[in-house]
């Protein structure tokens, strides 16, 4: 039997040395999510629109939300890695109307001259401008939450990811028709959903004011207990809604998933209606409750509805 000779004593202290400084390398290294693989690197800011840009992109792109699921994005700040992260990208798609505040922070430390800046809500209407509260300047932010505008959202990611990834322009083209149909046929159940309740029912109480788009689009009144996510109402202002809500006959407040429900849970109390805390606006869920743009806005309408009649 013939064996290998030993390695001369020299050279494996060479080997050790290097793997050594390998390992050491390696662990000097943050991890950067969602940024392996051959895709197209984009990052966005929230959840919601991750899905739908992944719903676009399919596997030609590798997408990250700054803000993860479940997460709160008022309390958002970018951190060194989330600034490293921007500057492997090859598009952010920002939502505007003052949804990213530190946007333009960002995009300046991330000193990319080849990163596209694409803002989706561009061209649309924007609620609430001059409104004394979070969206007195930009307006509000919570365009997606009309399903119609998550269309215009995608047809602008399918366009801006066309011009930078012209190779795939059909791919892109053919994954958003199909997600677009998918999109109309959320539009019309949300429209059923919502048409089934009695007029003097469709009364929608919530903690802050991220619902302005969909009640326009479906029909509700709306009513919220904050017009700023970091305070409280004035005594006058709760007094005025537990006004509202037992004049009105409203059968139920809403909490939202990412904010403290004690205000809500006590405007229930206070008025002896029911309290709902899991409506998903800014986040889709970690979980495979709501892990999607058409799952969020599902869950949600059943809920509103099953709550308000």
């Amino acid at each position: 039997m013939r064996y290998l000779k030993p390695l001369p004593a020299f050279l494996l202290l060479f080997l050790l040395l290097f793997l050594l400084s390998g390992c050491a390398q390696d662990q000097g290294k943050p991890a950067v999510p969602a940024q392996t693989g051959s895709g197209l690197q984009v990052v966005t800011s929230i959840s919601p629109l991750a899905d739908l840009i992944k719903n676009v992109g399919g596997d030609k792109v590798q997408v990250t939300a700054l803000v993860k699921p479940g997460n709160d994005p008022h309390d958002y700040e970018p951190t060194p890695e989330d600034v490293r992260l921007v500057s492997t990208a090859r598009i952010f798609f920002a939502n505007g109307a003052g949804e990213e505040p530190y946007l333009e922070r960002l995009v300046k430390n991330a000193a990319s001259p080849g990163l596209k800046l694409v803002t989706l809500s561009d061209g649309l209407e924007i609620l609430d401008k001059g409104w004394n509260g979070d969206y007195a300047e930009t307006g509000n932010p919570h365009l997606w939450l009309d399903v119609q505008n998550a269309e215009a959202y995608v047809r602008k990611i399918r366009d801006s990811l066309s011009e930078v990834s012209p190779q795939n322009r059909d791919y892109y083209a053919e994954r958003a028709a199909t997600y677009l149909q998918d999109l109309d046929q959320l539009d019309k159940s949300i429209a059923a959903e919502i048409s089934s309740l009695p007029q003097a029912d469709r009364q929608m109480v919530v903690f802050h004011a991220a619902w302005p788009y969909f009640a326009k689009r479906y029909g509700l009144e709306l009513k919220s207990l904050v017009k700023n996510s970091d305070s409280e109402p004035s005594a006058r202002e709760y007094a005025d809604l537990i006004t509202y809500i037992t004049s009105h006959h409203v059968k139920a407040v809403f909490g939202e998933v990412g904010f403290n429900p004690k205000l809500v849970q006590q405007l229930a109390r206070d008025t002896g209606v029911k309290f709902v805390g899991n409506l998903y606006d800014d986040t889709v869920s970690p979980d495979s409750e709501a892990n999607t743009y058409i799952k969020m806005m599902t869950l949600d309408v059943q809920t509103i509805v099953k709550a308000l009649k």
